[in-house]
């Protein structure tokens, strides 16, 4: 193996669901409704798509869940995973290629940067920008176009298992991301970090 993909969300940056839940209560809001609208609502599935612009899908999140409770959502931008980082750095330092396939909007450049990590892999690929989302299989295939690397030459991690699945069927190597030390210890054992 010579590359690693990576997901971003729950992988290199974890969004806290209390602070969803502390968002939704300053607001009045029904627990649970902000990430439901944000990213569960038609306008959350279009946007990651590229079907609509940020823009768009902000004013359709705000018609649902009003516009102050969409700012202070856009406020936070997670907690950094800094292990994970690190990992990632010390794979690309070994001789790897590390490429960024994040289903999300054009948010994700805004907290990568957040984090002073937007330099952090060789390439990043957002679904909103590439106008296909994980799992279709089309997604994973166009990341290699793109970013040149083999399917079959690559690991991928990503915290959900079924995205993981998908990858693996086109035969990539998965792996379901929990903790930082399982993720050291399987790219130790690839040889992906030395």
């Amino acid at each position: 193996m010579d590359t690693v993909v990576c997901d971003v969300g729950g992988v290199i940056i974890r969004f806290g669901t209390d602070v969803a839940r502390q968002i939704e209560a300053r607001h009045g809001l029904a627990r649970g409704s902000l990430l439901t609208a944000a990213l569960k609502s038609s306008a959350g599935r279009r946007a990651m798509a590229g079907e609509i612009t940020y823009a768009d899908w902000k004013r359709s999140v705000a018609g649902l869940v009003g516009e102050a409770a969409v700012e202070d959502w856009l406020s936070y931008h997670g907690e950094l995973e800094a292990e994970v980082v690190a990992l990632l750095k010390k794979s690309r330092g070994s001789g790897a290629r590390v490429v960024l396939l994040s289903n999300a909007t054009a948010r994700l450049f805004d907290d990568l940067a957040f984090h002073g990590v937007a330099e952090l892999a060789d390439r990043v690929l957002c679904s909103a920008r590439m106008g296909l989302v994980k799992p279709d299989p089309r997604c994973f295939r166009e990341a290699a176009r793109v970013a040149e690397f083999a399917l079959e030459r690559a690991l991928y991690v990503d915290d959900t298992a079924s995205w993981v699945a998908a990858g693996v069927h086109l035969g990539m190597t998965g792996h379901v991301f929990s903790t930082a030390k399982d993720l050291r210890d399987l790219l130790e054992s690839t040889g992906l970090v030395s």
